[in-house]
């Protein structure tokens, strides 16, 4: 049996690192194929290595494959680019609500010149005709990107990776505290740190779902240790990294007495205008709103019940009905959100994280738009439920990146099929599993 101990500790590691140089290095979106062969590679060698692993295992190993993707351009999301853009107008005193790129690109005087172009050209006509959707905290990490040569691409890449990292190991350590608290394993934590849609998608392509999670994270931490004013802050942080919090809140008050929510929320939401004003004392959130509501109205990717309304529409309509949708969804999503916090309330933190999983994959399930890095916020609030669905559409996500391989961005629904349907399939078996799901509530 000592034959498993060096393939485990360092021919399992060794594997996934090249299979991570040659994603992060080799492959372009365009790819599908290698993309998504390398991808479900690294899916499979993670669930073979994760479960024997300790927690330094994890940790040097996720800190190992960080590495490897350090100096690679992202490949499969030109988010990045857009990122940058805004950084350079923090940089330049100007207001990222209140400029779109096209207003600014003509004025080649406010910035350098041939990094302007770039950026420009490569964030895409969408985002270079809107004003920025992108809240406060993550502002104040595209400028921290560029502070330190604000003339060079490659520099605001690595500056924002090491951000970005240091926020997964900010993930890491309090997560296994969390676990430990809560009465689970710290060990758990590897199915974030090591789940390859973290690093491919954080890492490699510098998206700041880390960042929205280390500050939750960190405010349950600072909650569980009885710091409610420094936990109300951190949320606030939270929020103003990514929007996608505000959902939970409400899951949260129903946790705690009326006087501590009361008291949090009022913290809260002090911090939150704190956040905002300086951005918006100006110009209002006029441009910031209506760039929001894009996402409802007008974009779609990778959805999956509302394809099936979409597609019913169709036949009904005969036409696309986003824009309708796009006006009910939110009313739908409220009472949902009202559901999951007023129907029972929450006894103990497992229920609220059950909860908060349940009710932030309804929302995905809903959404027009579903991309790839949506799905780690679920991933991370599975660790301290018994759901592994969000592990198994962790992995299936990844299929949406077929789009890209056709000239037109033509989207491959019997793939969207798979992926929703096994994903629904897992949770449809937890859920029985568990006999009910008002019990989840």
């Amino acid at each position: 049996m000592l034959w498993r101990i060096p393939f485990r500790s360092y021919l399992i590691p060794l594997a996934m690192g090249i299979l991570y140089l040659f994603i992060g290095y080799f492959t372009t979106r365009e790819q599908s194929v290698q993309f998504l062969v390398l991808s479900f590679g690294l899916f499979g060698l993670t669930y073979f290595s994760v479960q024997k692993i300790s927690i330094n295992q994890i940790l040097w190993q996720g800190l190992l494959y960080r590495a490897v993707l350090l100096i690679t351009l992202p490949w499969l999301s030109q988010d990045f680019y857009r990122f940058i853009w805004d950084g350079l107008l923090l940089f330049n005193e100007l207001n990222p609500y209140a400029y779109t790129p096209n207003e600014l690109i003509d004025q080649p005087h406010l910035f350098s010149p041939v990094l302007t172009e770039v950026l420009h050209k490569n964030m895409g006509e969408l985002s270079a005709g809107h004003y920025s959707n992108y809240p406060p905290i993550n502002q104040l990490g595209f400028l921290f990107s560029i502070l330190w040569e604000s003339n060079s691409l490659f520099t605001s890449i690595i500056m924002m990776r090491l951000l970005l990292i240091a926020a997964d190991i900010g993930v890491f350590f309090l997560g296994k505290q969390l676990l430990k608290f809560f009465g689970f394993a710290q060990e758990r934590i590897g199915w974030y740190f090591l789940n390859p849609l973290v690093l491919i998608e954080l890492t490699g392509n510098l998206h700041w779902e880390g960042v929205m999670l280390f500050f939750f994270a960190l405010g349950w931490w600072l909650y569980v240790h009885k710091k409610l004013w420094l936990s109300s802050f951190a949320f606030a942080l939270s929020i103003g990294t990514k929007l996608i919090p505000l959902l939970l809140v409400p899951v949260f008050v129903r946790y705690q007495s009326w006087r501590k929510s009361a008291l949090m929320a009022c913290a809260g939401l002090l911090s939150l205008v704190l956040l905002f004003l300086p951005f918006f004392k100006d110009i209002g959130m006029e441009n910031y709103l209506a760039t929001i509501q894009l996402w409802f109205k007008n974009f779609e990717f990778n959805g999956s019940l509302y394809y099936i309304a979409r597609w019913i529409g169709y036949e009904i309509k005969c036409y696309n009905i986003i824009r309708q949708l796009g006006e009910v969804t939110p009313w739908i999503i409220v009472l949902i959100v009202l559901i999951f916090s007023c129907l029972k309330p929450k006894k103990n933190a497992k229920q609220v994280f059950r909860a908060m999983l349940l009710l932030l994959s309804c929302y995905y399930f809903m959404a027009s738009i579903v991309h790839p890095w949506y799905i780690i916020s679920l991933v991370f609030l599975s660790l301290f439920t018994r759901f592994s669905y969000p592990l198994f559409w962790s992995a299936l996500v990844l299929l949406s990146y077929v789009t890209y391989a056709h000239p037109s961005f033509q989207e491959n629904y019997y793939l969207i099929g798979v992926e929703y349907g096994i994903v629904f399939a897992v949770l449809g078996y937890e859920l029985v599993k568990k006999r009910s799901l008002l019990q989840h509530f």
